[in-house]
Formats: C-alpha cells, structure tokens, sequence
C-alpha cells in the first residue's frame, strides 16, 4: 500500500480533565490506570433545627455567589471565626448545602475536610484526631479523582498538584466549592488553600488567621434564637 492509500487515523478525545500527555496513533495499547471516581459530594448533614442566623448567612451567600466581588476582586476565601461551639461548623454546612442548589454556582460539586486542629497533639494523644496537612492533602486529590499512585510525597508537591487539580475542573466549568473546617493555625490551611483565582473556600477557625479572607465573626445566638432551638429539643456540641 503506498503512503497516499494509507488510512489517516483521527482520535478526537472529549469530556474530562487530563493531568498527563495524551498519545494518539495507530494500533497502540494503552493500560490505564484504574478509573477513580470523583467524591465531591461528601458535606456532612445539615440540622433540620437551624435557626437565628441569617445575617451571617446572608453574608456568606452574598460572598459565595459567581458574580460577588470585594473591592480588590472576587471574594474567594470566606473565614467564619468565633468561640468553641457557637456554631461555626453548621453555619458553614449549612450554606455549601444552599450554594450548591444554586444553578450554575459549584457545578463541579464540594469537597469537606475536618482538620480538627484543636484536638491535642497525636504525638501525645494518640486518641487524637488531628490530621497533618499531607494526608489532607492526599485525601483531597483521591477524592478529587486522582489515583494513589500518580498524588506525590511531599506536601508541597500536594498542594501545587491540589490547586492544578482545582484550576483544571474550573477550566472545565466544573467549579468546585472547598469546605475546610477546624482550621488552628496558618500552616494548616494555607497549602489547602485553591490558587486559581476562581475556586470558593469556606474555612472555619476559633482564631483570626492571617490569611487572605473576608472574615465573618460569628457569635452566640441571641435569646430568641436560643429558646426556639431548646423548644426544638436539640442539643448539639455545633451550637
């Protein structure tokens, strides 16, 4: 057969987020690694009985929503600080579940960590359930499609490789919203942190971290509040 009988051999590959080369030709065996599937929908449940918070969720909503911008820019990073128990967590639940109702908002789903950054040291409390930063950071990337063996070592790595991940599902149209919770210190929560100018975090601390975020300060509820939540029958370490 002469060169100008050859067959031409036309792959067109679409959908998806690919993270590696892509090699096109003709009578070629691939092995791929095993399909994972994404976990993005992993938000704990949210309480039936939550009551005396719009304000702060008004605030939340406003900052979530595609178009808001702050006077620097979008608002990508929304930190909701206050004592232990004055339900921070259940705030932040509460509006990734109303954000991610909304059309178009977080098509690419939600991704929730709890880094319990105040239980005490692992390494003298090994009933602790603090995580370091680079299993976070592992967990994120499977959850997020990744296979074990392509998510590297080091937490830097990690966290580069985390924010590509993010940026190419963005890219995609498949923005993600990114919910981490119990946040005790700037070294935990910055490597999490997406760096692609459009991804949305939720981040919930008892102290005023310095990161760049619009911080809401949450604080008890009020009498009203309180009395209905108790008539409600429920009782909650959230609260």
């Amino acid at each position: 057969m002469s060169a100008a009988e050859e067959p031409v051999t036309q792959n067109a590959i679409t959908g998806g987020v690919f993270f590696n080369m892509v090699v096109q030709g003709n009578n070629i065996t691939v092995v791929l690694p095993p399909a994972v599937t994404p976990a993005l929908s992993g938000l704990p449940h949210a309480s039936k009985s939550f009551t005396g918070r719009d304000s702060p969720m008004g605030e939340l909503m406003a900052a979530l929503a595609p178009d808001c911008e702050d006077a620097g820019g979008p608002v990508l990073v929304s930190a909701t600080v206050g004592l232990a128990g004055v339900g921070k967590t259940e705030l932040v639940v509460q509006a990734a579940h109303r954000a991610t109702t909304q059309l178009g908002w977080f098509p690419g789903g939600v991704l929730f960590v709890d880094l319990f950054g105040y239980d005490p040291d692992p390494a003298g409390d090994p009933t602790s359930r603090r995580v370091s930063t680079g299993e976070v950071l592992g967990g994120l990337l499977q959850a997020l499609g990744m296979p074990g063996d392509y998510v590297p070592a080091g937490v830097q790595d990690r966290s580069r490789l985390f924010r590509s991940v993010l940026a190419a599902y963005a890219g995609e149209g498949k923005r993600i919203l990114v919910v981490i919770d119990n946040a005790a210190t700037v070294d935990q929560v910055n490597p999490l942190l997406p760096g692609d100018g459009v991804t949305a975090t939720l981040v919930t601390s008892r102290d005023k971290l310095d990161i760049e975020a619009r911080r809401h300060e949450l604080s008890v509820l009020g009498r009203v509040a309180s009395v209905r939540l108790l008539a409600d029958g429920v009782c909650c370490t959230n609260w």
